[in-house]
């Protein structure tokens, strides 16, 4: 118990200067505008190759097609409706910080804010199927383990996105890069027959909906939000931290708790890490 408080105390003491400088950060985050630009249109992938007969005798531009035509879902997707779902979820999620959102018909009112002005370009955005596997297990009679697994349709929503600070030359501009998905949805449990000790795995498989991608998007959206504000509040502790020292932790603003804790695995990837 002892070790379990000290590192505690370590860690808390060791990002202390980011804790205080995030503080600082949270007094003028009613000042921050984004000018949040949209992608040109929405990338569709299928990883499901194997499911194409012949796949590796036909060419390249045909293999693309052939990805597309043969998916469950890509062809149903409205690109229009993604687009939507997601952007009005990030644009909401960031106004709940007290961010002025800016978007591409506005960039002329966006010019006259003032110093704390970023662009976020989702620079790139991909709908791709894929499948996710998933293994249901129990122990019985006390050491043996009974295991079933499924490949589970998935979908991934990636997303790339271009951060600059505006009108800040120590500043620069970064690439991001983050996922999320959805997949079918499996409920069962193992059954062990009293009478001959068989054991076996009933379930009920739940197909992943047209709808549940659009609510991916939406989730995502405001996820995304979040990370967006995190790393403006991490950035500008980067570019204020003391000249001889680097920040040790990337932390995360838990707004409902109105907590600074280390964001972890809660963030976007930089794609120079």
């Amino acid at each position: 118990m002892f070790l379990l408080v000290t590192a505690l105390l370590f860690v808390l003491g060791s990002c202390s200067i980011e804790r205080k400088m995030a503080r600082e950060f949270l007094q003028i985050k009613d000042s921050i505008s984004i000018l949040l630009l949209p992608p040109d249109f929405v990338f569709k992938s299928n990883l499901n190759t194997w499911r194409i007969a012949s796949y590796d005798k036909i060419s390249g531009e045909l293999q693309q097609q052939a990805r597309i035509d043969s998916s469950r879902v890509l062809l149903e997707i409205e690109d229009t409706l993604v687009l939507s779902r997601y952007l009005g979820a990030l644009q909401a999620g960031l106004r709940k910080y007290g961010i002025h959102v800016y978007t591409s018909d506005q960039i002329a009112g966006f010019l006259d804010v003032g110093r704390h002005a970023y662009q976020v370009h989702l620079a790139q955005l991909e709908v791709e199927e894929g499948i996710y596997p998933f293994r249901a297990e129990e122990v019985f009679f006390d050491s043996i383990l009974y295991y079933e697994d499924f490949d589970l349709d998935k979908i991934s929503l990636n997303s790339w996105f271009e951060i600059s600070k505006l009108n800040d030359t120590q500043a620069e501009s970064n690439v991001v890069y983050a996922t999320n998905f959805v997949s079918d949805e499996l409920e069962g449990r193992f059954t062990s027959n009293v009478f001959n000790g068989e054991i076996k795995f009933i379930y009920n498989l739940t197909p992943l909906t047209i709808e549940d991608i659009y609510t991916l998007a939406a989730t995502s959206g405001e996820r995304y939000a979040a990370y967006i504000f995190d790393f403006v509040m991490n950035q500008y502790i980067y570019l204020n931290f003391p000249d001889d020292k680097k920040p040790d932790a990337y932390l995360n603003y838990d707004q409902q708790r109105k907590l600074l804790i280390p964001a972890a695995d809660r963030r976007f990837l930089f794609l120079d890490e």
